[in-house]
């Protein structure tokens, strides 16, 4: 029980992460590495805050999310949008050395080391011979309602149709008068928000540190492949699923190897079912 535990505190971060990148994958479609580096700035930014500055909990979280959320908008509005006329592999090595600028001023800033930051809830629930910190109870709890929060925006909001529309074929919606590039800046917020979120509750629960970002952006590859290139359900169930398993790697094999029980687990994913895990053939 325990480990089922473990694995849906460390999904709920890989699908809140993932979620977001659901989204800027399908309307902007943009191979977007950096994504991780929004969970990095979400973590370490509340960190330094209270750290350094003293500001309260909830108020150094919600600057750490804006923080993602200016990343966004800069990475797509300043970098990416410039570059759309360019190929996917072009883009790819843009957001290839993203990651590694971000991730490397993030370290002069920062330092490497691994931190959690203080004043997060402490209560610890037992139950079925499990222990649930509150933490992540509110990481979980977190994930659901984000991810219904944003289906609910894609389905009946008129930027969310939009958007959806933009998936299928965003050069017929610049064709009927859509301002694509707004919309795929507007995309960016919302998933590097999201991502921001991810970091700042991983933050609350569990030590980050400035070079967390290139894993996490990985993690969250693998769970949209899991889940099914725009799923944005199936990216929460992947996320939770890749967290259970490496719980379980890590408990029943090696810690150690914690970080390669996924990648296994997407190979045999991309073997049997490569249109991902809930997404039908025909889809």
């Amino acid at each position: 029980m325990q480990d089922i535990v473990n694995g849906l505190a460390q999904g709920s971060i890989y699908a809140l992460a993932g979620v977001g990148l659901v989204l800027i994958f399908s309307v902007v479609r943009v191979p977007n590495f950096a994504h991780g580096e929004s969970v990095m700035v979400g973590a370490m930014l509340p960190l330094t805050l209270m750290s350094v500055l003293h500001v309260p909990l909830i108020p150094a979280l919600i600057i750490g999310i804006a923080a993602s959320v200016v990343l966004g908008m800069v990475l797509a509005g300043g970098v990416f949008a410039p570059l759309r006329r360019y190929s996917e592999t072009a883009m790819l090595m843009v957001s290839l050395a993203l990651v590694v600028m971000i991730s490397s001023g993030a370290v002069m800033l920062w330092g490497d080391d691994a931190r959690i930051t203080p004043g997060g809830p402490q209560s610890i629930i037992e139950f079925a011979g499990a222990r649930f910190p509150l933490s992540w109870i509110i990481i979980f709890a977190a994930a659901i309602l984000a991810t219904v929060l944003l289906d609910l925006f894609v389905r009946y909001s008129s930027a969310g149709r939009v958007m959806r529309a933009m998936a299928r074929n965003s050069i017929a919606a610049q064709l009927m008068g859509i301002p694509v590039r707004r919309y795929q800046i507007l995309a960016f917020m919302i998933g590097s928000g999201l991502a921001g979120l991810a970091g700042a509750l991983f933050s609350v629960a569990f030590s980050v540190q400035a070079t967390m970002g290139a894993m996490v952006a990985l993690k969250s590859f693998i769970v949209i492949i899991f889940a099914g290139i725009g799923s944005i359900w199936g990216a929460l169930f992947g996320g939770l699923l890749l967290g259970i398993i490496e719980s379980f790697g890590a408990s029943f094999i090696s810690s150690g190897y914690k970080d390669t029980f996924g990648f296994v687990f997407l190979l045999a994913v991309l073997l049997l079912r490569p249109n991902g895990l809930f997404v039908s053939k025909g889809a």
